[in-house]
């Protein structure tokens, strides 16, 4: 199938290249602004681990730093120019804005099509932000970011890709060379120096460009409803766990899933960003159920997000969902190095 499609990706993988080269030329502008930008971004579509770097980065900035995450808030049912307030939901904002809003209630939140028209609303603001992260705008090249980080998949490695729709590239490899730093995220743990040697080598990166190795970190459950012990909620369940994802990449989250509780575990997967409606959840607990007894639903943070806002969900089935929380670890103690340049790049700017 993907041999039938590569035709298509040679035209998408031309228009893309001209596209960037009229940006490399100034033919079409890339503005730039007064304020600090810092861009995450992806050359593939789907999971690639943006939000929890994106996470990463307010922890480090916000202690000194007013900080904007600017959006185009992917899913949500509005338009234009939106500044998140305490009544937005995953509807109005999107998931993923949505769930930094809730867990960063100092940071303002911004969702724009046109991510020019969301700056300068952000600039407007009586306390406008020290700092804007623009959140996947790596192609979005009408805003000049000083500063971008290319987020890697290091199970999807890009130069064994090809550009959609034959494949999932946005753009062609040769993009890398954009960016300031490249983060290859959602490695093993116990990846060696000689791995990550090779990954350089394969990558082609230009003088002056960073390199870092991140791995996930998956925490205990944490519940979405009612806090509890995740121990007695499993004894209630009679230990049976419905395992449910609904985004780009589900596959390490089940794995984690499944390495923690064996056998007792059902996964059930949605496309990214699914809109679960209370009828999903019913036949999630349909498909576990036994004994007169709901399962446990354990999802991720984002999914838990959108399971608890649909209108009038049982607080049964609410109780029932918990999910794991993320964070990012940054492999070959560079840790100190990474958040210098970021912090560098600030300071300066």
């Amino acid at each position: 199938m993907r041999l039938l499609l590569l035709p298509f990706s040679l035209i998408y993988a031309a228009v893309t290249a001209v596209r960037n080269f009229l940006f490399d030329k100034g033919i079409l502008e890339s503005k730039s602004y007064g304020a600090p930008i810092i861009s995450v971004g992806n050359l593939t579509v789907g999971g690639t681990g943006k939000t929890p770097l994106t996470e990463y980065i307010f922890r480090l900035l916000m202690p000194n730093y007013r900080c904007a995450l600017l959006s185009r808030g992917y899913g949500r049912r509005t338009r234009g120019v939106i500044v998140a307030s305490n009544g937005d939901t995953y509807r109005t904002i999107g998931d993923e804005p949505a769930q930094l809003h809730r867990k960063f209630p100092e940071l303002t939140v911004a969702v724009a099509e046109k991510r020019r028209a969301g700056i300068e609303t952000l600039l407007q603001l009586p306390q406008p932000p020290e700092v804007i992260v623009m959140d996947d705008a790596y192609q979005h090249r009408y805003v000049k970011a000083d500063f971008s980080i290319l987020v890697m998949d290091y199970y999807r490695p890009v130069w064994k890709d090809f550009c959609l729709p034959a494949g999932n590239l946005r753009e062609l490899q040769n993009g890398v060379n954009r960016c300031n730093t490249v983060v290859i995220n959602k490695c093993p743990p116990d990846l060696s120096p000689a791995q990550a040697q090779t990954i350089r080598q394969k990558l082609k990166l230009r003088s002056g460009q960073s390199l870092f190795f991140t791995s996930i970190v998956y925490g205990e459950p944490l519940a979405a409803g009612v806090e509890k012990s995740f121990a007695d909620a499993l004894k209630n369940a009679e230990n049976r766990i419905a395992a449910v994802a609904g985004i780009g990449n589900p596959t390490p989250f089940f794995d984690t899933v499944r390495q923690r509780y064996g056998n007792r575990v059902k996964t059930l997967a949605y496309r990214d960003h699914y809109p679960f409606k209370g009828d999903d959840i019913k036949k999630i607990v349909e498909q576990t159920f036994d004994n007169n007894k709901i399962p446990v639903i354990l999802t991720t943070e984002k999914d838990a997000m959108r399971i608890c806002e649909i209108p009038d969900l049982p607080h049964e089935l609410l109780n029932a969902v918990w999910y794991i929380p993320i964070e990012l670890m940054t492999l070959f103690d560079d840790k100190d190095l990474f958040e210098h340049k970021i912090k560098n790049y600030v300071a300066e700017n």
